[in-house]
């Protein structure tokens, strides 16, 4: 199997066209950026990728009826298009629409790509290794038969997501678009606890995205920093720089992930601050290089010039996480301090050019657009083997924030277990529950604070969920 360069390579007509609205665009690049191919040249997308995948992908299963009911089961929400009529999936979508197909082990969608690829489609892949796979991985199934209502004839190819100006004010969503947006099953997508642990990442509450998230405050970065503020609480004493590094790369170990996101605005001012860098000038890539190019210098540039971009990268307007750039301009109402974050973000680069496979840098597009507040509530005690569903912010041609605070709850037990087993943070493990109280206190409030300037009078809205067939939408 080759690697996702060589896909880039040998898939000429999958681009991302600038005209596009960014979510589209981004989504895109994303695609292209996790595609491998099989020998023969057929394009694959993982699992873990897919499971994220909201409005902007449709999802096919290709399996025979019996096959969908069966031990597997299938994914909720999927689309069910049966092997012999795949080629209608071609009369019925544009030629760049995102469709991944699915089948038991990958064979059999390898043959219904070639098939639709054949006749012009240019983003279609197999989900590798099929329901073989996702179920291995702990994804959610569903055997029920309410598939049979999602054939071939709701594909339909929807208008592209709107790009409102800059300065628009954006539409407050209400709640029978909540009601709507959450009762769909392609925007909301259920992995177990466990599993979710394993191969998913906490992404930020920000609603510039079409993947189905789990949603708190600054993702994998601005909770870690949250433990580490609230050690600091506890102890009254800083931690120490060396410790501090330590500590990030053993949070990444013990986790297996570290999410990070920046958006396309801040990393043009980036670009342009490091292009008016004498120091750089001459070293950068072309002007005329696009973003998918962008993102693969970004992602391991010359080491000589790692140094120099730091410096431009801890640079507040440079930190494309509204949250994380809030608290470091705002450190006391953040009860964090600032060396802190500028120290986390810093370590965070130096793994990622590192290679470390548990760096997520993740781009959103756009200005935000948000147009309500959602705390996705789940009505049950979690376990790990407790489905939790992953919801899409794109809503209605526009975002929302999503927060997840029993997930979050959940996952904050086992951060701050975490600190209580390393030497570096001076906590035993009898102060657990000290120290998850100053979590969860100070969570709340960097929470309302980042709220409060981001989202300033927007509708808050709770989705309560007893399980992936029951919820409820109040507030507003």
């Amino acid at each position: 199997m080759s690697s996702p360069e060589a896909a880039q390579k040998d898939a000429p007509n999958a681009t991302t066209p600038a005209a596009e609205p960014p979510a589209m665009r981004l989504s895109r690049t994303n695609w292209i950026s996790r595609l491998t191919r099989t020998d023969a040249g057929v394009p694959l997308l993982p699992p873990d990728f897919v499971v994220e995948q909201g409005l902007l992908v449709q999802i096919i299963d290709v399996r025979d009826e019996e096959e969908m009911i069966g031990p597997l089961g299938h994914i909720p929400g999927v689309t069910w298009v049966p092997r012999a009529e795949i080629e209608r999936v071609a009369q019925l979508l544009p030629s760049d629409a995102m469709v991944v197909l699915v089948c038991r082990t990958g064979e059999c969608s390898i043959d219904a790509v070639r098939a639709l690829e054949a006749r012009g489609m240019t983003f279609v892949a197999a989900m590798e290794g099929g329901m073989v796979a996702w179920k291995k991985m702990g994804f959610a199934i569903a055997r029920d038969v309410s598939f049979r209502d999602r054939t071939a004839q709701i594909l339909t190819s929807d208008p592209p997501l709107p790009t409102p100006p800059a300065d628009a004010e954006p539409p407050r969503l209400a709640l029978p678009q909540i009601l709507e947006h959450v009762g769909d099953p392609r925007a909301v997508r259920w992995v177990k606890m466990g599993a979710f642990l394993l191969h998913g990442k906490i992404s930020c509450v920000d609603g510039r995205d079409d993947h189905g998230v789990v949603g708190t405050p600054g993702g994998d970065a601005g909770e870690f920093l949250l433990a580490l503020a609230a050690t600091e609480l506890l102890t009254g004493k800083p931690i120490p720089r060396a410790a501090h590094k330590t500590l990030v790369a053993a949070y990444m170990d013990a986790f297996g992930h570290f999410y990070l996101h920046s958006d396309t605005a801040t990393l043009n001012r980036f670009i342009l601050a490091m292009r008016d860098d004498p120091r750089l000038a001459d070293e950068l890539p072309p002007r005329t290089t696009g973003g998918a190019a962008w993102r693969k210098y970004f992602a391991c540039p010359p080491e000589k010039l790692r140094p120099i971009m730091l410096e431009h990268l801890l640079r507040a307007e440079h930190i494309g996480c509204g949250h994380l750039r809030l608290m470091l301009q705002n450190s006391d109402e953040y009860g964090v301090r600032s060396e802190l974050v500028l120290e986390t973000v810093e370590e965070y680069y130096k793994q990622l050019w590192a290679g470390a496979i548990e760096t997520q840098f993740v781009v959103l597009g756009g200005g935000h657009q948000e147009g309500a507040v959602v705390n996705v509530r789940i009505e049950r005690e979690i376990w790990p083997f407790t489905a939790i569903p992953l919801v899409s912010p794109a809503c209605n041609g526009t975002q929302m924030f999503v927060n997840h605070p029993e997930v979050t709850a959940y996952l904050r037990r086992n951060i701050a277990g975490f600190m209580t087993t390393r030497p570096e943070t001076g906590v035993g493990r009898d102060q657990l529950d000290a120290l998850l109280d100053k979590i969860t206190l100070l969570g709340e409030k960097q929470l309302e604070a980042t709220l409060a300037k981001l989202a300033p009078g927007l509708p808050i809205f709770e989705a309560r969920f007893e399980n992936e067939h029951s919820f409820a939408v109040t507030g507003g």
